[in-house]
This record gives C-alpha cells, structure tokens and sequence, in this order.
C-alpha cells in the first residue's frame, strides 16, 4: 500500500472513531429537533464510512497479489532446480541432470600436421613424400548415469592410408569400491585402448612429440591401440595402478578377411613411487601378448603371421623404413619396463620393450629359433613457463601442459612453453647374418631405426596446442641378399592441435 492511501486510511479512521464517540451526541440533537430533522454530519459519516471499507478491500486485494507472486516465484524456483545444468570448461560442453546421476559431454579432437622429408639416398621404395595431412578428426561423446559411464567417438581424420573408423564404443561399470579404496573398480567392455606402456597411458594430445616412439607405437598396435575390441578391468588408488584386458581386433572391416579373430592380452602396472608438492617418480611394467593371430585362410589349417613394421615416428607418410615382413607364428610375448618423473619444469621418461615372436615354421623347415626384438626411448621435456606435468593414477601417467595464464596479447601473456628432446631405437634384426651375404635360415633382416628428436611445444591454452619438431632419422638394413638399405631421413614437422 502506498504512504498516500495508508495516509487516507489513517484519517478516515480515525473519523470514524470521532463519529462514533459522539454518536450520543448526535441521538440527542436528533432528539432535541424532533423524527424528522436529519444531521448533516451523517453524509460525511457515511462517506468516511465507505471509504474506509474500499481501502480495506485494496489492503486485502494487495496481500492476495503478494502471496500469488511469491507462489509464483517458487513455482519457478522449482522449475529452475529441476532443469539440467549446462556447463563448459575448457571448450567441453557438458550437460548434467538437476540430481547430478547423469551427465554427457561433447569431445573432439582434431590434429593438422605438415611434414618435409629429405631422405638420403632417395629410392622409389623409401621416398616418404613431403605434404600434410589430418593426422586425428574425432568428434564423440562420454556419459555417465549414475555408476555407469559410456563413451562413443568415430575417428575421421587419419593421413598416409588411414581412413574413417571407430575409435571407441564402450560402457564401464564404475560402481564397486571394495577395500577402502579411494576410486572404484572399473568393469569395461567394447571397443577401446589398453594402456600398454607410460606413452600409450598418456594422452595422444598430450605427448610430447607429434608421434609416441616408434616402438611404442608398434607395440600398442600388436594387441592393444584404439577402438581393439576388449573386456577389461581398471584398478588405482591415489598413488598405483593396475590393469588386465583381454583384447580381440580392431573395431572395422580389416585389410585381410579373417575367418578367426586374433586374441591377446595387455596386464599393465605403475606406482607412484615418490610423491611431493612439485614433483612425482613413477616406475611401472607391462607384459602383454597375442595368444592368437588372425586366420586369414578359410578352411582348415588356416594361415596366421605376425609381422612387425613401423613409420618413422611420422603419419604423414605411409612408408615404413623397418619391416620384418610376415612371420608364421602362433603367438608372440612382449614385456616392457617404464620410469618416469617429474620435478618443478622439468620432466624425464624412459622405457624399454621386448618382443618374443613364437614362429611355427621358416617355408617347409621349422626354425631352430624363435625371434626376438626390442626396442627403446628416452625423453626429456622442460617447461620455459614453469608449469609441471603431474602423475595422475587414473591412467598411471603424466599429465600434460595447463598454461597458467591464456596467451592475451594485451596483458603480456603468451602461453606455455615447453622444449623437448627424445632418442628412440626399434631394432627388428634377429640373427640378420654379414652384409653381401644370405640371411641364415630363420634370420630376420627388418632393420634398426635411431631417432633423434628436438620439439618446440607452445600452449595457448587449455584447448589449443602448436608443435614444431625436427628428427635426424637413420636406419640400417640388409636385403634378403645382403645389399645395404639403409638410408637417412632429416624430417621437419608442424602440428596445430585443438582438443576439448
């Protein structure tokens, strides 16, 4: 109401009141002038009268106007509470209900990459091709509904004979803490990756170089790598982590017709070894194989080879420099040993592979052994800007760059910062024989690839990535016949990355 008609209220109050203390007066003066005489303070009377009676009703209208906007409010309040919630943090769309049971996100990834080979000496078998390519386009989504996650992306991008696939399609059941501990047990099963070493267990956006090290990339391509059909289970707690995965092909229609399935396996373990507020040492191990290659022959006997091959730490090309060529083999067994730590900027990571290839037969004569090869990296990153990778448990690896500040020219802030410098060697000779000499019967001559690698990473942000690396490639190798194939490849390299 407002101060006026309280005002008129007040007044006509407190008229009433007046005329109603003198009402004996007025019946007297009636009395005194006989039935007929009329007072002329009655009208007045009768008009405060009324107009206390219209304020009343106002006063009354007004109190059920309030109460019907503040039913109204709650009525949107309520609403309000029950709408599901949309967020974005660093680029990622995310929507969760009002009781939080269940969220979806939007991710992807996309990764342009140019590269310039000079390759001496220059053949038609080792020319690489200079020229770029869209090494990674995946767009998908990861969900959770109470202790069920799920996540389903397609990959769209691949260059140097890579086309269109799945990358993964899985549900995970999340919902058993046994123990006391601190994350539950993840129960997972469709297409996914098995984390089959420290590189493979770090982000592919998040790796220091375009490209993880030759030989940890030939080995997740062996039984574990993206969108590999598995049923596996996933362990940590705040400082291990341990895995076991039983893995098939991979998700798509493969080059060859297989007429039964290859089956492996991937057993992966890492400890957070020390651990403080600016710095982590990690040490882990991994033992997986293939219990089974694909039968690409239908009918009986049937045809299973193991071949080992691998690019030069490069995917716009689709040369391979090393290459065991196919190897009849019912199985193979490849153990690995991985250390890694972080302090303030600085950070170091070193593995070391084995791999044990169970041969059946070498043409009409069994071989007098089985093959072995091996493989290493070493690598080491420092931060100009001073942020730190940090261990996570989850996957039982490093974490990559978060710029402190977002590059913003106008306030003098530029990112993040990070130089980088790896050696790598994947060595698939086994009892290779002499140079200008026949390989010994059961010799494998896939040849010896050094990597030497300088990168220059730059993070504008949470999402955006540049990464400019430079690589002196050599690799020695021997034909069947014992000609010299090696060659030396100087490769300079640029990626634009965004990721969300």
């Amino acid at each position: 109401m407002s101060a006026k008609k309280l005002k008129q209220a007040l007044v006509a109050g407190t008229a009433l009141a007046l005329v109603c203390a003198t009402g004996v007066g007025a019946q007297t003066v009636q009395t005194a002038h006989g039935a007929d005489a009329v007072d002329p303070r009655d009208a007045k009377l009768d008009a405060l009268t009324a107009q206390v009676q219209a304020l009343a009703a106002e006063v009354q209208a007004l109190r059920a106007a309030a109460a019907d906007a503040k039913t109204s409010v709650r009525a949107v309040e309520t609403k309000v509470a029950a709408a599901p919630k949309v967020s974005q943090v660093d680029g990622r769309p995310t929507i969760t209900s009002a009781d939080g049971a269940s969220k979806i996100a939007l991710r992807s990834v996309a990764q342009f990459d140019i590269a310039s080979y000079r390759v001496s000496p220059l053949t038609a078998a080792n020319d690489l091709g200079s020229g770029s390519g869209v090494r990674r386009a995946r767009l998908g989504i990861d969900g959770a509904y109470k202790d069920w996650n799920y996540a389903l992306w397609g990959e769209f991008g691949g260059s140097g004979g890579e086309s269109a696939v799945l990358n993964q399609a899985y549900v995970e059941y999340a919902g058993w803490r046994p123990a006391g501990l601190s994350a539950p047990v993840r129960l997972r099963i469709g297409a996914t990756a098995a984390p089959s070493s420290l590189e493979d267990a770090t982000s592919n956006t998040d790796n220091l170089f375009l490209e993880r090290s030759a030989v940890a990339e030939l080995v997740r391509g062996l039984d574990a790598g993206d969108g590999r059909t598995s049923v596996g289970l996933f362990v940590n707690d705040q400082r291990w982590y341990a895995s076991a995965v039983l893995t098939g092909k991979v998700a798509g229609v493969p080059s060859t017709p297989e007429y039964d399935q290859q089956r492996g396996y991937v057993l992966r373990g890492a400890v957070n070894a020390l651990h403080g507020a600016d710095y982590d040492v990690h040490l882990g191990a991994a033992l997986q194989g293939v219990l089974d290659p694909a039968d690409t022959v239908a009918g009986p006997g049937g045809a299973q080879a193991i071949r080992l091959s691998e690019r030069p730490e490069s995917r716009v090309t689709a040369v391979k420099l090393v290459d065991t060529g196919a190897i009849s083999a019912d199985g193979a067994t490849i153990s690995s040993l991985e250390a890694g730590a972080s302090w303030g900027a600085f950070y170091a990571d070193a593995e070391a592979f084995w791999i044990d290839v169970n041969r059946t037969a070498v043409g009409a004569a069994h071989s007098p052994f089985n093959p072995s090869f091996s493989g290493w990296e070493a690598e080491a990153a420092f931060t100009l800007t001073g942020e730190r990778r940090v261990w996570g448990p989850t996957n039982g690896a490093f974490s990559g760059i978060r710029p402190r500040h977002a590059f913003d020219l106008s306030n003098g802030q530029y990112g993040a910062w990070e130089t980088a410098i790896r050696f790598s060697d994947l060595n698939l000779n086994d009892h290779a024989g002499a140079a200008g000499s026949a390989a010994p019967l059961g010799g494998v001559r896939g040849g010896d690839q050094k990597i030497t690698s300088l990168g220059l990473n730059w993070y504008p942000n949470n999402v955006l990535r540049f990464l400019l690396d430079y690589q002196w490639v050599k690799v020695r190798r021997l034909s069947a016949t014992g000609a010299n194939l090696g060659e030396d490849v100087n490769t300079l390299s640029l990626r634009s990355q965004f990721a969300f």
